[in-house]
């Protein structure tokens, strides 16, 4: 890493490869790591949480690796559905080739989505509605980690700067560019933190509202920062040009842009019910409820 000190730009080269053994022809990226330890740490935090409420937290170790194996596929999926269909209609083959990279976000809250409603349909000890409100605090570290590995990838890059700032990723030219992967591990560690400050203001007893506002802030943020964002699906020129026949807009709508949309509208839902809805007995733990029961 280099610092220019005519300008705040910085030079950003980093080998993606953390570790290799050659011998066993292994590599291990930065990436992966980054991945990994996003999960660690939200496995690690929602312990702790499900511990004080008194869930059987041997269990959380069958969702972490449920909601990791739902979380890749549908990151998949949705980049190969969304980002690059005619690329992958010509090599269906690729579609399994994930440590190429291509992996949407979007998708990939669908997957975790889908993965946590299964764990919960089998776990009926479990409420999904306090799991989802308290594993808030945990989801934003996830995914701040997730994009400090696109970093280390130099991918995800934002659009270019004026000159007189931003990072300049060698392996993709010589331009300033916005380190928009940057802003956005930053922003959902701000949505995980204003998720905690609810918890300990008891906004955990209005079930589904932690949740509905972490997922509607980040989200928000993330369609906000992809005005900055540089393409990242095949056919956003094609859309744009399509959309300037009926409306003029100052900036490029992306696919991101779209995607976001309905995961806003979401957490508005889960935010309305949990103002309708009150719950004085949601932080009690499980063995008082099973004694008052």
């Amino acid at each position: 890493m280099v610092v220019e000190s005519s300008a705040m730009i910085i030079h950003w080269n980093p080998d993606p490869v953390a570790l290799s053994i050659d011998f066993l022809n292994v590599h291990i990226h930065w990436y992966g790591i980054c991945f990994a330890t996003g999960f660690f740490l939200a496995y690690l935090i929602s312990r702790v949480l499900c511990r004080k409420k008194g869930y059987p937290v041997d269990k959380l170790d069958t969702l972490l690796l449920v909601m990791f194996t739902g979380t890749v596929l549908g990151a998949r999926i949705c980049h190969v559905v969304f980002y690059q269909p005619q690329y992958f209609l010509e090599h269906p083959v690729e579609i399994l080739y994930i440590w190429q990279g291509g992996l949407a976000s979007h998708g990939g809250v669908v997957g975790a989505a889908l993965a946590f409603a299964w764990f919960c349909y089998k776990n009926r000890e479990f409420s999904p509605l306090w799991m989802l409100d308290h594993m808030s605090i945990a989801f934003g570290v996830g995914a701040a980690c997730i994009r400090l590995g696109n970093f280390m990838n130099s991918e995800i890059v934002g659009i270019p700067t004026d000159g007189t700032y931003g990072i300049v990723f060698d392996r993709l030219g010589s331009q300033p560019l916005h380190p928009v992967m940057l802003y956005e591990s930053f922003s959902y560690l701000m949505c995980s933190l204003l998720a905690l400050i609810l918890y300990r203001f008891r906004f955990g007893n209005r079930p589904g509202f932690i949740f509905g506002t972490y997922i509607a802030m980040a989200f928000t943020l993330r369609m906000l920062l992809e005005v900055v964002k540089s393409g990242q699906a095949e056919y956003e020129v094609e859309l744009n040009n399509y959309l300037s026949q009926y409306v003029s807009l100052p900036f490029t709508v992306s696919v991101g842009m779209l995607l976001s949309i309905p995961f806003i509208m979401i957490g508005i839902g889960f935010i309305v019910y949990g103002i309708r809805h009150y719950d004085p007995d949601s932080e009690v733990p499980v063995s008082q409820d099973v004694k008052q029961s």
